[in-house]
């Protein structure tokens, strides 16, 4: 009964942030559905990198609701194809523009009293309460952002009414909003969600990266499994107008030497942190002059996105590739 009462009361403040924030002679907010006790962390920032061709339901069904809570405003869109260019989440179903206009009053109050909803603080204390039981990442309107990197309003670098979000809202979703998985949809807390991606599950199987100097990073499609281990291994070399080096190591007049901005493995539950790559063919330095490959081992005590970095490479000026592949050993 008192636990009834509790969530009840949750989900009432949480359906009138006006009194929350002091927000005065705005719409109505959107109703709120029955809320468990339990809340959402903030979603992690997960950008896109994978393009698909429709939206996903927790994003459509975001727009719908606000939509037939706010009469007189429109939606800009949610789908865009990949060609358009850059990294959008637009490009795999996590994005939303709200035709909310900065300039005309009904819209802004419309666009204010979202906002003061979204970011209410509820009767159990959770600030931010609706942002987070939705799933979102970050939202842009009228020159500001707020991401869940920063839990506060920024200014937004940008030129002209629709990249500066003047006559629109952005709204960005991590995967388990996105995927409509989350406590406002559910009635149930939920995890991270990964990208819907394969997973490297196979003992024995193996995938190619191939991290191009000039962009000095890379991103794979697929998944690293939970509770795995797996065998990375780096090969090659790559040249700036400072010199040639390969993953690990850097040539000087001394021979090759290691530098402090190897090559990294990271991912959502991956980290660089105590990764050590022992060369195939140690100088005395730890460094493979002759055949240029390093190798080391990978846990994934939770499936993670995987992404390798190659430090101090990234300029137009660099050539030349690392190959990384990955194998499942265990």
């Amino acid at each position: 009964m008192r636990r009834t009462l509790i969530t009840l009361l949750v989900a009432v403040a949480a359906s009138v942030p006006s009194t929350a924030v002091g927000a005065t002679n705005l719409p109505a907010p959107p109703k709120s559905p029955e809320l468990p006790l339990e809340i959402e962390a903030f979603a992690p920032y997960q950008p896109q990198f994978l393009c698909l061709s429709k939206v996903e339901p927790g994003v459509k069904a975001f727009e719908q609701l606000l939509l037939s809570t706010y009469p007189g405003t429109t939606s800009l869109g949610d789908m865009r194809p990949c060609d358009v260019g850059g990294t959008s989440e637009h490009y795999d179903g996590r994005a939303f523009d709200w035709g909310a206009d900065h300039r005309v009053p009904a819209q802004r109050k419309a666009g204010q009293s979202l906002l003061h909803w979204l970011f209410a603080t509820d009767a159990a204390g959770n600030e931010d309460a609706m942002f987070r039981r939705l799933g979102l990442m970050y939202v842009i309107w009228n020159k500001r952002i707020w991401g869940t990197w920063s839990h506060s309003w920024r200014p937004y670098s940008c030129s002209g009414v629709t990249d500066c979000h003047v006559n629109h809202i952005h709204f960005s979703f991590g995967w388990a909003g996105a995927r409509e998985r989350t406590s406002f949809w559910t009635g149930k807390v939920a995890g991270v969600l990964e990208p819907p991606l394969p997973k490297l599950a196979a003992v024995g199987a193996s995938r190619l990266l191939k991290v191009v100097a000039a962009t000095g990073t890379e991103t794979a499609h697929w998944l690293a499994a939970a509770g795995a281990t797996y065998r990375v291994t780096a090969k090659g070399t790559w040249r700036s107008p400072t010199g040639t080096a390969d993953a690990v190591c850097r040539k000087t007049d001394d021979g090759w030497q290691p530098r402090r901005d190897g090559l990294r493995v990271d991912g959502d539950t991956i980290h660089g942190w105590g990764q050590r790559w022992e060369p195939a063919h140690d100088n005395g330095s730890g460094c493979d002059g002759s055949t240029h490959t390093y190798r080391m081992a990978l846990e994934t005590p939770e499936a993670s996105t995987v992404r390798v970095e190659l430090g101090g490479a990234g300029k137009a000026a660099d050539s030349g590739a690392i190959r990384v592949r990955v194998v499942r050993t265990a």
